[in-house]
């Protein structure tokens, strides 16, 4: 059975206690801890060794970072740490990270964010008992920068550290049972949408074979073929109200969304599939952008079987 990795990212010696107790507690918890010094990473003969953890990283679910007082090594011939290396490498891999800084530095991370730009201080002449580099300092702003995936919690000792993993993921498992039940909803709504669809077309079939102006035939079929597209549907789900000339007026799925007052955008959280605040999956935009590109052709050849312009129609 395939079980999450985790990646553990620190300093080695400094917080090898830290790290120890760490891989127990993953293991415990059923996960695979992945930690350079337990042979976890497999080591290229061909690559550097930093190298060969960094290409660990996108291959783990979890990413743990844990920031104590000392610097560490530095990657190659750059100014960076391996540890900033491999947040990095998580942040660019999109892995959910669960970063911790030891308390006193953090204390002594705001005496320095205070002090640094008093022109009556020589910030090269404060000693910070706590960390052996003021770069320290500049990585905990890194992680606090972040326009997402940077919440930073303090610990003091390992129980810290403990408590706040297993709340965590205790969260992410409730966060992932409440989408797939909201993205059920979602499913049993459009399934609902689909159903009301092949009733109204039936009857305002059935209705226009006995009345029914040239005019309104046309907006019938318009109609019965918006209502038969997924993409119509989804824009439904986000309670918009589109019309025939709103379709013909948009050359894109996003772009009709907008004009009607929902601009869509990637969920922030991964695994959402649809939310009523615009939030919408890739894939699923992909999928919605292609069908209303053949709604459209489709509403055009409709038109032109009523020998009306779209600019006539638009006109109208």
């Amino acid at each position: 059975m395939a079980v999450p990795r985790v990646f553990v990212s620190s300093t080695c010696y400094d917080l090898k206690y830290i790290r120890e107790n760490l891989k127990y507690l993953i293991r415990t918890l059923g996960y695979d801890p992945v930690l350079s010094e337990e042979g976890a990473i497999y080591y290229d003969p061909t690559l550097d060794t930093q190298d060969s953890c960094l290409r660990e990283v996108p291959s783990c679910q979890l990413f743990i970072l844990i920031i104590g007082g000392r610097f560490g090594k530095a990657y190659k011939d750059t100014k960076a740490s391996i540890t900033n290396i491999e947040y990095r490498e998580a942040v660019k891999s999109k892995i959910p990270i669960f970063a911790l800084v030891d308390n006193s530095v953090l204390g002594e991370y705001f005496v320095y964010q205070k002090n640094r730009d008093n022109p009556k201080i020589d910030e090269n002449k404060i000693d910070y008992p706590s960390v052996d580099s003021t770069k320290i300092f500049s990585f905990i702003e890194e992680v606090r920068m972040n326009s997402v995936n940077n919440a930073l919690n303090l610990f003091s000792d390992f129980s810290d550290i403990e408590s706040y993993l297993r709340q965590q993921w205790a969260g992410m498992m409730f966060s992932f049972l409440t989408r797939q039940n909201e993205d059920r909803r979602v499913a049993d709504t459009l399934s609902a949408l689909s159903q009301v669809s092949d009733r109204v077309e039936f009857l305002s079939t059935q209705i226009l074979k006995s009345i029914g102006t040239e005019e309104a035939k046309l907006m019938t079929e318009l109609y019965d073929v918006m209502i038969a597209h997924e993409c119509f549907r989804d824009l439904a789900y986000f309670k918009l109200k589109p019309t025939p000339k709103d379709i013909l007026k948009n050359n894109t799925f996003s772009g009709c969304a907008e004009s009607l007052g929902v601009k869509l955008k990637t969920p922030s959280e991964s695994g959402v599939l649809m939310s009523l605040s615009g939030e919408i999956a890739d894939y699923r935009r992909k999928s919605d952008s292609n069908d209303y590109r053949s709604l459209r052709e489709e509403m055009l050849k409709i038109l032109s079987s009523y020998n009306t312009s779209l600019e006539d129609f638009l006109n109208r």
